[in-house]
């Protein structure tokens, strides 16, 4: 039988429902408003802090005090203190070139350079077409002096900044290598990245090496798949070894090229909010045998192309333990142009276990001769290409 209720005891039931909303959207306001306002006094305090420490430090302190330096320093700290290990706090000028080599050109004088510790800079890249690989620069070169001035006087980003410059303008540099001093003279240019090589090996085997992953690599990648696949390759070797990452986006398109339809990657944010982070959806794919060289400098995105290859097209990993960064980050802009890189999603690849701090472990793994480096290695003594092209042949020429 069906009951009905007065208007009375319905509306006074609406009424009730509104106050036990109202209730607890007041609870849980007030209690995020008493935690900013807790906040708030607890940065009060830092705040106040800073500024006794800053008087205490103008008023007795014998050295000289470089603003642009402590405000560096202040900001760094904090970041430090998130515990977030990718975290970066990067200048105004610094994002600029990082935007700039993610967009796969690079203005300045044809090299990449980071603090070593001692207050000096290490070049760490040396681009091919520059002006630093035309005059000689190599990677691991020490920068003591920039236009006459020492690093020593200056902080890092400092240093950077006067690194970079308008194109066309000249720059001086004073070398240290294997304790030999050197000076360069360079010009500062706008380059074009080249991120990915190729050649035919032996046994019909394609070799492509990619060295980083900007907004050009995919194209790049594309022509070297059809040179050699028009040389008539019949399986390939990929190089990640030394790849420290980069633009995930740049990924797809990539593997669009040579795997089926497949989520081949998953990002979980904060909260356990997952979303798909790379899908293929190439109705065609290529069917050849793969083998992928890595090593402990297969880092980021490099690690999760070579996740994907093998997860989904069967590839075989050849060499050493990759890096284990399996973290993306998200980047914020600030008015005044800087910006903080932020680490904001875990990523799950298809079928991988998960690698983050781990790295991924090598179907073969293979060392290289003591010593060596990849840079300067011959084909003919490279034990983990040896190792790839053993295991490739019999798949490339199954008559033999």
């Amino acid at each position: 039988m069906n009951r009905k209720i007065s208007l009375g005891i319905a509306i006074s039931l609406v009424a009730i429902g509104c106050a036990i909303t109202f209730v607890l959207t007041w609870t849980v306001s007030l209690s995020r408003y008493n935690q900013k306002i807790s906040s708030s006094e607890k940065y009060e305090g830092v705040y106040q802090k800073l500024q006794e420490m800053d008087v205490t430090v103008r008023n007795n302190y014998t050295g000289t005090i470089i603003d642009e330096a402590l405000e560096a320093a202040v900001i760094n700290g904090y970041v430090s203190g998130i515990g977030d290990k990718y975290a970066t706090y990067m200048t105004a000028q610094t994002y600029y070139e990082l935007q700039q080599t993610n967009s796969g050109v690079v203005n300045g004088a044809g090299f990449e350079a980071e603090g070593d510790g001692s207050g000096y800079l290490k070049i760490t890249t040396v681009y091919k077409g520059g002006s630093a690989e035309s005059n000689g620069v190599l990677t691991g070169d020490v920068i003591t002096e920039i236009d006459g001035r020492s690093l020593l006087s200056m902080d890092d980003n400092t240093a950077l900044e006067r690194i970079a410059g308008a194109i066309g303008t000249k720059l001086t540099l004073k070398l240290v290598r294997n304790g030999e001093e050197l000076t360069v003279n360079l010009i500062r240019q706008q380059i074009d990245i080249s991120s990915v090589s190729d050649e035919m090996l032996s046994d019909n085997i394609g070799y492509i090496r990619i060295t980083s992953f900007n907004a050009k690599t995919s194209e790049q990648f594309s022509n070297s798949l059809n040179s050699l696949s028009s040389d008539g390759a019949k399986a390939l070797i990929i190089d990640l070894r030394q790849n420290s990452g980069g633009v995930i986006a740049a990924l797809k398109p990539m593997l669009n090229r040579i795997l089926p339809a497949a989520v081949v990657a998953t990002a979980e944010y904060s909260g356990g909010v997952k979303k798909t982070l790379i899908e293929t959806d190439s109705e065609e794919s290529m069917d050849l045998p793969i083998a992928v060289l890595v090593d402990g400098g297969t880092v980021s995105a490099a690690e999760l192309f070579a996740a994907a290859l093998r997860d989904i097209n069967g590839a075989q990993l050849i060499g050493t333990q990759t890096y284990g960064k399996a973290v993306m980050q998200s980047t914020y802009e600030f008015p005044d142009g800087s910006a903080l890189s932020l680490t904001t999603a875990t990523i799950i690849p298809a079928r991988s276990d998960p690698y983050d701090g781990v790295g991924l472990k090598p179907d073969y793994l293979t060392e290289l001769p003591a010593g060596a480096s990849i840079e300067y290695l011959p084909h003919e003594t490279d034990s983990q290409l040896q190792k790839a092209l053993e295991i490739l042949a019999p798949q490339a020429n199954p008559q033999q």
